[in-house]
């Protein structure tokens, strides 16, 4: 019987026990930055921020971009099954919002409008792939573990790009965690009427995170402000089908069944926003669980 693939370097786990025992709960996220990564913030005033591993400046940190509203909208673009029956060569690239796997829609010299990833396992099985189809001068939005995943793995790839910190408020960095009572109070959070999903409307401040990077990169779309925000590939089920451009032999395991309610909870303050800024949305995933909440599906794609 075939070992499982190990999702992160075996020195992870040690560093996340690690961390647990010397910092306790509040302290155990300590983990995503330790050791060796140290993140300078972006200024008030625009000026650049830095990343640094183990003393060495590996790459500016930059700041989040104010409000562009924009007719032409932005696309979020995550790594559903149903991409694989679609027509993708329709998705406008350079509107394209990539999460995790779907910079393999990319073919250089192509450059997308950003790139984001938030879970660091998917560098260690992805970080040559990322190195081979994004090209430099990227906007890249990635969480702090993900920071130090690519000082670690891609540290000639990482220096080329824009990068910008998301950071998490649940597990902020560089601070103990915060309570539930310190979260509720987070002027820029928006909560769900039972408390157990929330949005960010100040991404520079901290994200909620919400059991999938979708959220995560809804919430930075609804941040500029654009007039449409459409969703491919965000199909939010069929967890046990391959993404897009896996096989059903090498696919990654995914858990978004386990947090499908708390991710269409998120969605639905997402929804709540937009109807608020007058900002439209649409899916273009035929099988996507967005359904669920009326956001219309577009046959944009559709073959």
């Amino acid at each position: 019987m075939a070992l499982a693939r190990p999702n992160r370097p075996i020195g992870r786990y040690a560093a996340r026990l690690y961390t647990r025992l010397r910092y306790g709960a509040a302290g155990a996220h300590s983990e995503e930055w330790w050791p060796g990564l140290s993140l300078s913030r972006p200024g008030p005033d625009g000026g650049e921020g830095a990343i640094r591993y183990h003393g060495k400046v590996m790459a500016p940190l930059l700041p989040y971009p104010q409000p562009q509203p924009d007719s032409a909208g932005v696309l979020v673009v995550g790594s559903g099954p149903s991409l694989a029956a679609q027509e993708t060569d329709r998705i406008p690239i350079d509107r394209a919002i990539l999460l995790n796997g779907a910079i393999h829609l990319l073919r250089p010299p192509l450059r997308p409008f950003a790139v984001v990833v938030e879970d660091e396992r998917f560098v260690w099985r992805h970080w040559r792939t990322l190195e081979r189809l994004v090209p430099a001068e990227t906007d890249c939005y990635f969480s702090t573990s993900v920071i130090r995943a690519l000082c670690q793995a891609a540290p000639a790839w990482l220096a080329g790009q824009r990068v910008r910190h998301v950071d998490f408020v649940h597990r902020p960095y560089g601070k103990a965690r915060p309570s539930r009572e310190e979260l509720r109070r987070l002027p820029f959070l928006r909560w769900s009427d039972d408390g157990e999903a929330a949005i960010s409307l100040d991404p520079r401040a901290g994200m909620a995170p919400a059991g999938s990077v979708a959220v995560t990169a809804a919430q930075l779309a609804l941040a500029l402000k654009p007039a449409l925000i459409g969703f491919a590939g965000v199909d939010l089920t069929a967890t046990q089908a391959p993404r897009f451009y896996e096989t059903k032999d090498d696919k990654a395991m995914s858990r978004l069944d386990v947090a499908a309610e708390r991710i269409l909870a998120a969605f639905a303050l997402v929804e709540r926003e937009c109807d608020a800024a007058g900002v439209v949305l649409e899916n273009y995933s035929p099988v996507s669980l967005l359904a669920r909440l009326g956001i219309p599906y577009r046959p944009r794609l559709s073959r």
